[in-house]
Formats: C-alpha cells, structure tokens, sequence
C-alpha cells in the first residue's frame, strides 16, 4: 500500500514541472488588433491621486520599452485616463478601486483605432501601498491586453517560481 502511494506520488510530483511548459503553435497567424506600442500617457481627473497616475504611467512606459517586436506593426499610442479611483474602507482593510478608459491612436493619421473600459480593484489589508497596488494591477492589465513584455512564464511556472 505504501509503495503504491509512493509511486503515485512521485509521478504526480514529476509531472508538476512538466506542466508548466507549452508548445508554441505550429502557424501562428498575426492577430488582428496586436499594434506596435510606441508610448503611453495618464490623465486623470483632480479628485484621483497623483502617485496613481505617475505609478502607472512609469509601469506602463517600462513595459513599452521592455517590449520588442519581430514583425511589422501598425504604430499606435496608449491615451489610458483614469475616470475614477476610490478607496472603500472595510472591516478589515480596505479596498481600492478604478474605473480606467483606454484610447489607442494611429501614430500615422491621428485618429483613434479601438478603445475600452475597465473597472479593476484591490483589497488590502493595509492602506498605505493602494495607489501602489492598483497601479500594478492596472499596468499589468494593459500590459496583458496589448501583450507588452514579450510572451512571459505560464501561470504555473510563475506561481511556483516568482
């Protein structure tokens, strides 16, 4: 019985590694709304924090740099403005919340290509990091939807080694 619970277990924790690496598809086709990001810029209203805004306009500008592409791409800008951001206190901690507008613009004619909204919050048990905190969550959201940083680790591999 115990060999048998011992085998299956060193299977099990054999495999786990394994999960964490993909195969990349064979014919990737180039998709359709994937734009070359040439920079960002944050506005917000006066009632929303400064840091919020510098915060995520650094976060979004390093993930622009970081990122390089290998074919060619509409050029495009990021108009990202924070509509709202609150904090709600709760019985234990708080929770800090946005409403964000983003805003793709051609670099070449002008106009804009696509826009969209998100809401994004954050519970802390803390107040003192929230500006902090919403903004990496809301920099990292625009990192994923316009895939800034380059293909990164699958969430396995990132939640096992961080």
């Amino acid at each position: 019985m115990f060999r048998r619970l011992s085998r299956f277990a060193l299977i099990v924790l054999a495999a786990l590694p394994l999960t964490a690496f993909r195969m990349p598809a064979g014919q990737e086709t180039r998709e359709q709304f994937l734009y070359d990001v040439r920079g960002a810029f944050v506005t917000a209203r006066g009632n929303v924090p400064q840091g919020l805004v510098i915060a995520i306009d650094m976060l979004v500008d390093e993930a622009i740099r970081a990122t390089s592409r290998s074919t060619m791409l509409p050029r495009t800008i990021i108009a990202i403005r924070i509509e709202k951001a609150s904090q709600v206190p709760q019985l234990i901690g708080s929770r800090h919340e946005a409403k964000v507008a983003v805003q793709v613009i051609s670099v070449s004619t002008g106009e804009a290509i696509a826009e969209g909204n998100f809401e994004t919050s954050v519970f802390l048990l803390e107040a003192g990091d929230g500006n902090t905190a919403l903004a990496e969550k809301i920099a990292d959201r625009i990192a994923a939807e316009f895939r800034l940083k380059g293909d990164g680790r699958p969430a396995l591999a990132s939640a096992l080694f961080p």
